[in-house]
């Protein structure tokens, strides 16, 4: 359980794909499109549901929930050089809670003792949030275009 910056408490589980579909299918079904980025999630509820199977076949993903509703998606996916690739959204009546940041961190610790060497993410440089969540976080720019490559070395 973590407690938000607006008090409520949010419980951060691993994603079971056969019981969350439904739910994680739901809040992207209800993502704002103004924070989509790098064109994801995607738009219509049957690109959303490859997507969202895709990376349960593919992936390990944490949730975060709140009454039964998530409200916040990370996922990673095995890449080259034993690293992964790190993708985060949070329903838009959860940003700027904390609740990013808190999910990052344990993610991070899962990766370290699960023995990979670095987590890389994309974002568009004016994501400036996020940014500064990574950076924080220990993520390093680079690869510096229309969107930003981020690492954070693990080893």
């Amino acid at each position: 359980m973590v407690k938000l910056r607006n008090g409520e408490d949010v419980v951060i589980r691993k994603y079971d794909h056969s019981m969350d579909r439904d739910k994680l299918i739901e809040m992207y079904v209800n993502y704002d499109p103004r924070f989509r980025c790098l064109g994801l999630p995607p738009l219509s509820k049957e690109a959303i549901k490859g997507w969202i199977d895709y990376l349960g076949q593919n992936g390990f993903a944490i949730i975060a929930e709140k009454d039964g509703k998530i409200v916040g998606h990370l996922v990673i996916v095995p890449g080259e050089r034993n690293e992964v690739d790190l993708t985060i959204f949070i329903h838009q009546d959860y940003q700027n809670l904390g609740l990013g940041q808190e999910m990052m961190k344990l993610i991070i610790d899962f990766c370290r003792k699960a023995g990979f060497n670095a987590i890389t993410l994309v974002t568009e440089r004016t994501n400036a949030r996020a940014i500064h969540v990574y950076r924080k976080l220990g993520f390093e720019i680079v690869a510096p275009y229309y969107e930003y490559d981020m690492r954070l070395q693990l080893k």
